[in-house]
């Protein structure tokens, strides 16, 4: 047992989790001395289609939807306070991930354990009901846990709403993100990446709100036949619509002059 102990306490564990990406994100970010013109934060989706663009114009941080406009911003913070050197900023993300509230079955594997060190950056509603709600700390830091989430977010039931809202955290945190750039002169947009025909009734039922970059984000929405999504998410063959669609992609990322 102490032999199991140590071994999952130890970073070279990771290789078992499947949340590795997501730690090696947050290290790769405090770490620091990224300088590009422009950085992509976001989720899978942004991250199946732009996983490999990491050069001098465009720097891929995308990797899950776990942590939400949350962790996004605890990633910009990061950057932006540890010497990395960056003009703009894109946001690339799946409009359902802003539907949750830090309360997905994925949360404490992909959110609070890999990212513990920069949580007290959170709001204190926040940090409280981390601290309410999951593990303090863990005896297998680096293992994948099954921690039960009381009430999850379901997706399913959002196909039976009229109306579709970004939920109160996505919305406070969306604000923080803005803020930070306005305040370092960085230009921020929000775009989301090319989703399935499946999303499409849902996402016209969002809300808007009256932010200027919430209503350019829901108009660059972009959608492909159901059929070649492989779990109604995500694109089954990434390389492929890369292949076809780079024009498109290379075009989300533009910005207005």
């Amino acid at each position: 047992m102490l032999l199991v102990v140590f071994f999952f306490r130890t970073p070279v564990s990771l290789y078992l989790n499947k949340a590795k990406g997501v730690y090696d994100l947050v290290s790769n970010v405090v770490k620091g001395g990224v300088s590009t013109n422009t950085i992509l934060l976001g989720d899978s989706v942004c991250k199946q289609f732009y996983e490999k663009v990491k050069n001098e114009e465009y720097y891929c941080f995308c990797e899950n939807q776990s942590y939400e406009l949350p962790g996004n911003f605890l990633l910009l913070k990061s950057l932006v306070e540890n010497d990395s050197h960056f003009n703009k900023m894109v946001l690339v993300m799946n409009p359902l991930t802003l539907i949750s509230s830090l309360n997905q079955d994925y949360t404490y594997n992909y959110f609070v354990k890999p990212f513990r060190g920069q949580l007290k950056n959170l709001e204190s509603k926040e940090v409280n009901y981390i601290k309410n709600t999951f593990p303090s700390e863990e005896l297998l830091k680096f293992k994948f846990s099954n921690f039960k989430m009381p009430n999850p977010s379901n997706s399913s039931d959002i196909s039976k709403l009229d109306a579709v809202y970004i939920s109160e955290v996505n919305m406070r945190y969306l604000k923080k993100i803005d803020s930070i750039c306005n305040a370092r002169g960085i230009d921020f947009k929000m775009v989301s990446p090319p989703l399935p025909l499946n999303n499409k009734q849902v996402i016209e039922s969002f809300f808007l709100g009256s932010e200027p970059y919430l209503k350019e984000y829901f108009k660059s929405v972009t959608y492909y036949d159901s059929i070649d999504s492989k779990d109604g998410i995500h694109h089954q063959n990434a390389e492929k619509f890369i292949l076809k669609n780079s024009e498109q992609l290379d075009a989300l990322l533009q910005f207005r002059e």
